[in-house]
């Protein structure tokens, strides 16, 4: 058995090394240990796909579906995490596709590379609230670092907001059809936007409908408004000129009974009657759509009978009226403020005021197979892109990377300014962080030039999956930046180990 000495240290005479330092405990500490090595492991695994040399993931679903992408969002919302710490780091990269669209990979290396600098001042025995409360003032300063080495951005000239869409394009699978995609993103973010609110887009009003077929180049702008629904073919009419179109949300077809209800038939005289009664029921519908002048007739899809049976159609054929039926409830909303039309709820309801009006609405192979409504009267700001691809996965990726592209521009039509990449903001906050950091007095010092260090992550990432050599890639850059070159930045397009001026790549 061993014996216990017990120290008398006078009072107020106590050890200065244990000054200011937290005595954790050991449960709080295994906790947080816990979370922070299950968030670094997330970030680990999505880290590879970082910059335009990261490699793509395949992922396959349970059903047996397989995914091939680079886009962080979609990585960790593929993945089936069960830690709630590592949970945080999939809303986190959630909420940045939702806020920038774009550097949903970087957020959560970012997020590793703390949680790591972290856990190295809570050995140190740094209090967690006294490195949340640094960590927070470290980030104000380093948005001021930014906003000092920010560069205006003019939304009238194009030729800019192209090259910034292609650097976001740059770094997907689809990176070789950026010379098609981003004037694409740029025009269609700048066409939708509204003079009264100059500073806000809202993509809402871009539509992107992905059709099969073709190839990624095959993408295109179109004017005015496509729906991937096809005019039926029994109607027969795949044409219309000067059409006014009506969007109902009513069915053309017999009503039904409620489902506790049934109706008993005895002889063929009750068949025939109500025969005659359905026939009577379409034809009353269809002559007051035809009164309307309506010579389109868009029909919202129904779930508790058919939107439109055979026998409207016959007659909707013998009046030369176009019928597309199975239009989603979400798409409503989207189609109302293209055409400037009311969806009509019922047949009272159905007057000419309610309907819009174009040109042309036509059906063909040039509009892959797909109902193209072009010269749109009193139009709202509204864009329809149609996306192609020669299969699933590569139609995805098109969308999904034309996506991060508007919202991009999105970023910049809300803040007209934007910073050179390859790795120069980050070390540019690295260096004026730990030069501020000496300045500081205090604990604060400590976590300053932790939180500092820890944006290197993304320079020595981007070298290490470009192949280059980390460590010299990043000490290179430190010393590029010592010397004022805020701009320098990691080129992995050109010779191995070439640090250029991103600012002039237009990276």
């Amino acid at each position: 058995m061993t014996q216990g000495f017990v120290s008398n240290v006078p009072s107020g005479s106590s050890g200065k090394a244990n000054e200011g330092q937290y005595e954790d405990k050991g449960k709080p500490a295994a906790i947080r240990s816990s979370n922070i090595v299950a968030a670094k492991a997330v970030a680990d695994a999505i880290r590879t796909s970082l910059g335009p040399k990261g490699m793509d993931k395949m992922i396959q679903e349970a059903k047996g579906d397989v995914t091939i992408t680079n886009d962080g969002a979609t990585i960790l919302k593929q993945m089936k995490l069960l830690h709630p710490a590592a949970k945080m780091l999939v809303e986190l990269s959630k909420a940045q596709d939702i806020e920038a669209g774009d550097g949903t990979t970087s957020v959560v290396v970012l997020a590793g590379s703390l949680l790591d600098a972290c856990s190295k001042l809570l050995d140190k025995g740094i209090h967690p609230t006294s490195i949340s409360d640094a960590f927070q003032k470290a980030a104000l300063k380093a948005c001021d670092i930014l906003e000092s080495m920010s560069i205006p951005v003019d939304l009238g000239n194009h030729e800019e907001l192209i090259k910034v869409a292609t650097t976001s394009l740059n770094s997907k699978i689809v990176s070789q059809h950026s010379d098609c995609l981003a004037p694409i993103a740029v025009k269609s973010v700048l066409d939708v936007i509204d003079p009264a609110y100059p500073n806000s887009v809202s993509l809402d009003d871009i539509r992107v409908v992905k059709k099969l077929g073709g190839t990624v180049e095959d993408t295109k702008l179109v004017d005015g408004l496509i729906l991937t629904q096809r005019a039926e073919s029994a109607c027969g009419v795949k044409r219309v000129e000067k059409a006014k179109i009506a969007l109902i949300q009513f069915c053309i077809s017999p009503p039904k009974t409620d489902m506790e209800n049934n109706v008993v038939i005895t002889d063929y005289t009750q068949m025939d009657r109500i025969m005659k009664e359905e026939r009577q029921y379409i034809l009353n519908i269809i002559k007051a759509v035809k009164k309307a002048g309506c010579n389109v007739l868009l029909i919202q899809k129904s779930i508790l009978r058919d939107a439109v049976n055979e026998l409207a159609l016959h007659y909707f054929n013998k009046m030369k009226i176009m019928v597309v039926k199975d239009i989603e409830r979400t798409e409503v909303e989207f189609i109302c403020k293209t055409l400037h039309c009311i969806p009509i709820a019922s047949l009272d309801h159905f007057n000419p005021e309610y309907m819009g009006s174009a040109n042309l609405v036509e059906e063909s192979e040039a509009t892959a197979h797909c109902v193209h409504i072009t010269g749109i009267e009193n139009r709202g700001r509204t864009i329809s892109i149609l996306v192609r691809g020669s299969n699933k996965l590569m139609l995805d990726e098109a969308e999904r990377s034309l996506h991060d592209a508007l919202c991009v521009i999105r970023c910049l039509v809300k803040k007209r300014a934007m910073i050179s990449g390859g790795g120069a903001p980050e070390i540019e906050i690295a260096q004026k962080l730990a030069a501020f950091a000496n300045t500081t007095p205090g604990l604060d010092q400590y976590c300053f030039r932790a939180f500092a260090d820890a944006f290197e992550v993304i320079p020595y990432t981007l070298a290490e999956n470009a192949g280059l050599s980390p460590v010299q890639t990043v000490t290179e850059l430190r010393a590029l930046h010592a010397k004022g070159e805020k701009n320098a930045g990691i080129n992995v397009r050109t010779v191995i180990g070439f640090f250029c001026l991103i600012a002039d790549l237009d990276l």
